[in-house]
């Protein structure tokens, strides 16, 4: 077997859409389909050997920093959607994978741009990521999203919604999974928000771990722009900490 074939730069996976992971409108809700690219990011980081099982035997997980989501159109229930990633380049601290989302008529209806670190299980320190990417190959000219990684900027805004970490907002790095953040700032619009518009675009910096019985709220502010803008932040109530900031960009449903 070539060395192509036994660590693929790009993998697919094609997923069907259920009646549990779309919304009021019977389209795909955003945060579920965050997570067809996140299974399809493991499955590709499993296969080149810097998956979970991979860097768990070392104390080491990855942890999702940045994440912008461009989307056009959004499958619906019974749809097929093709997720195609690939790691598009490294930093000192970083590793930035991008996507493809593709219906099953194969129209591209979307694509998304991240970057992970890895974290010492016991320290939580970020690690170098260049001995992690030893011997892989990246596409740097491959772009899946249009949105870049910004630095967000913090809203304008007093506390907002509030919530309690349960224990079904956890992963197995006991700390909220990170489509949780995304399902709680979707979660802060009205009803009519969400049957009147669509997402086109959300950028998320993930800034600090959320534990269990941890208090937090939501912070957000509507931009002057047009379409309609908004920035959001999810605070902890009892030290103030951020633990991530979001931009979300709507586009009016015709």
């Amino acid at each position: 077997m070539s060395q192509n074939l036994m660590k693929p730069q790009t993998w697919e996976d094609t997923y069907l859409v259920s009646f549990y992971e779309v919304d009021a409108k019977n389209r795909i809700f955003l945060p579920s389909l965050w997570k067809y690219l996140q299974e399809t990011a493991w499955n590709h980081a499993n296969r080149i050997g810097v998956g979970y099982p991979d860097l768990s035997q070392n104390d080491f997980f990855w942890v999702l920093s940045r994440l912008a989501i461009d989307i056009s159109e959004y499958p619906a229930w019974g749809d097929t959607v093709r997720v195609k990633t690939w790691l598009l380049e490294s930093s000192r601290l970083f590793a930035f994978r991008d996507f493809s989302i593709v219906k099953g008529n194969g129209w591209v209806v979307g694509g998304a741009k991240s970057a992970w670190v890895v974290l010492d299980s016991k320290t939580r320190k970020p690690q170098r990521i260049e001995p992690f990417l030893r011997g892989l190959d990246p596409l740097p000219d491959q772009h899946g999203g249009k949105t870049t990684l910004e630095k967000l900027p913090a809203p304008n805004a007093h506390e907002g919604t509030f919530l309690t970490v349960r224990y079904s907002d956890l992963d197995l790095n006991f700390h909220v999974n990170n489509a949780r953040y995304i399902e709680w700032i979707l979660d802060s619009y009205s009803f009519e928000m969400h049957q009147t518009h669509q997402i086109s675009s959300l950028e998320i910096n993930f800034l600090a771990e959320s534990n269990c019985g941890d208090e937090l709220f939501v912070r957000s502010e509507q931009k002057k722009d047009s379409p309609p803008t908004y920035l959001h932040a999810i605070v902890r109530k009892q030290d103030g900490q951020e633990l991530c900031r979001a931009r979300v960009r709507w586009m009016k449903i015709e």
